[in-house]
């Protein structure tokens, strides 16, 4: 998992998740998305506005960070944000990836994904999806 500590027998050191650092700069995925049992990891590609990105990270109140790092995420079925995209050079592949990936879903539309600390202001960006258990059994229960 995602930042934390684990000891390294072979190594003899205590070590802690990269986010498979060589495996995503090679186009493959983490190790925990791809072999997690449960599908409660997702990695996929997202869609955002750099020209927004200093905006977003500059908002004053920390409650307000939440809202200016969805508002920088591209819809990747709106036919303009593709246009400009293949403008901009993104390989048709990672068009492909985004309109194929939940993560889009998940945080803007959906709203259960939830960025795991926002206040680092920070891209890429790790978002956590809680689990959904308590709060159908709270709606259950009446």
């Amino acid at each position: 998992p995602y930042k934390k500590i684990y000891y390294n027998w072979k190594s003899g050191k205590a070590e802690k998740c990269t986010f498979c650092y060589p495996r995503i700069e090679a186009g493959q995925p983490t190790v925990c998305s791809e072999t997690c049992v449960g599908r409660i990891r997702y990695l996929g590609v997202v869609l955002y506005d750099a020209d927004r990105i200093q905006e977003a990270a500059s908002v004053e109140d920390d409650k307000d960070l939440y809202q200016a790092q969805l508002d920088i995420f591209l819809n990747p079925h709106d036919p303009k944000v593709i246009e400009q995209a293949r403008a901009d050079g993104i390989p048709e592949a990672w068009l492909e990836g985004a309109r194929r990936s939940p993560v889009y879903k998940m945080a803007v539309e959906w709203k259960v994904a939830l960025p795991l600390h926002p206040e680092y202001r920070t891209l890429p960006m790790v978002w956590y999806v809680p689990p959904l258990s308590p709060i159908t059994s709270a709606a259950n229960a009446g």
